[in-house]
């Protein structure tokens, strides 16, 4: 076999490299829903990065530049409402469009909407809804659990 053959078998048994799985960045102040939002999250093939508060939550986003953002509207330190201003404030600035915006409310529709997101989800959530929701923005995840 010369070395040009050679060189064409290894190319052709060369698996493409897979693209990374979306970022998504949960802002959510209670811990056991943060935690059902981050397993979901996963178990749809996506990685959660988690922000108990809205002033940590802009401080990943800046850092880290996630896909999507699912925040809650009532959080300590900056609730979601003041979250998804600066966010779009800083894609203004830098020149990006902005993550989509899931916010998730115990509060009436009518003040989510006002709020600047892409979607809204009431407490308690459907699941259903929220997988929806993560699919129509992120797209399938190569790294999807089959259930």
């Amino acid at each position: 076999m010369s070395g040009t053959e050679g060189d064409q078998k290894h190319e052709n048994n060369a698996t493409p490299s897979q693209p990374e799985p979306a970022l998504v960045l949960i802002a959510e102040d209670e811990e056991p829903i943060a935690e059902a939002l981050a397993m979901i999250v996963e178990d749809c093939g996506y990685i959660p990065l988690v922000a108990s508060n809205g002033r940590q939550a802009l401080e990943l986003a800046r850092a880290r530049h996630p896909s999507l953002v699912i925040t809650d509207m009532m959080m300590p330190y900056m609730d979601g409402v003041e979250l998804i201003a600066l966010l779009h404030q800083d894609a203004v600035t830098d020149g990006y469009a902005p993550p989509p915006i899931i916010l998730l409310s115990a509060a009436g529709l009518k003040r989510m909407r006002t709020a600047g997101a892409d979607a809204f989800l009431s407490k308690p959530f459907d699941l259903d809804d929220l997988e929806g929701l993560l699919h129509r923005f992120l797209g399938p995840s190569p790294d999807a659990h089959q259930k």
